[in-house]
């Protein structure tokens, strides 16, 4: 009897063992899934899409611009991202047309409307400690500028009320710099830096009393280099 209980519980204990050594081995042989390595930078990676709210004036508020904007990551080149996006900007003309309504009595104004597509190249310096907020890029933007002007003027005594209005569509191309700063999770604000040419010459149509005239007349340019403004969140 007691031969029959010592055999028993040593079967026992070799099945344990067995059933431990197969589990063991088992998961040795899984594939270990490795930790996720923390994100080192705010550099747009592929994937990534960062939408932006966008100002541009000068000191004197000659022109006052405001615009929405997208970008996505879309390919990593080289070094560093290559993003695709698009933007709109609309622009008025403020205190030189203010200026001009309440000198003259009649009303001035002057309106673009700018559609462009746009690239950037994300990368940054081999030396980036300290950096980890930042995104830095260049960008080249291709489009049209859509532009009216208009002034108009109400006759008394002997004058005579006029309209003129005058339109155009030209191309609108630059190339320029920019950066990002995260100043929490995925918000940031930032900057660029763009030299662009957009020019083209107004056909206009002008009357006057009961005539009314029709031509090409005057050029317009919202060429030269300005700096835009942004906030924006990465979604």
């Amino acid at each position: 009897m007691r031969t029959r209980i010592t055999m028993l519980f040593l079967g026992v204990l070799l099945a344990t063992t067995s059933a431990r050594a197969q589990e063991a081995q088992a998961l040795a042989t899984e594939p270990q899934m490795e930790p996720t390595a923390p994100r080192m930078n705010r550099l747009q990676d592929v994937g990534d899409i960062d939408a932006r709210v966008m100002l541009n004036a000068d000191i004197v508020l000659a022109f006052v611009d405001l615009g929405v904007g997208l970008d996505v990551g879309v390919l990593r080149l080289g070094p560093g991202v290559l993003a695709l996006g698009g933007e709109f900007e609309a622009g008025a003309c403020v205190s030189p047309c203010i200026a001009l309504n309440l000198a003259t009595g009649w009303s001035f104004s002057h309106l673009f409307y700018s559609p462009h597509a746009r690239a950037t190249y994300h990368l940054l310096p081999s030396q980036s400690s300290g950096m980890e907020k930042v995104d830095l890029y260049g960008l080249v933007l291709a489009g049209l500028t859509l532009t009216t002007t208009r002034v108009t003027g109400a006759g008394s005594g002997s004058s005579t009320d006029f309209d003129y209005a005058g339109s155009d569509v030209g191309p609108s191309l630059g190339l320029g710099v920019g950066g990002k700063y995260f100043f929490q999770d995925n918000f940031f604000l930032g900057a660029e830096g763009r030299l662009r040419y957009s020019a083209g010459e107004y056909t206009y149509t002008l009357r006057s009393g009961d005539v009314t005239l029709s031509d090409s007349q005057s050029t317009w340019s919202l060429s030269g280099f300005n700096v835009q403004f942004f906030v924006g969140l990465r979604l």
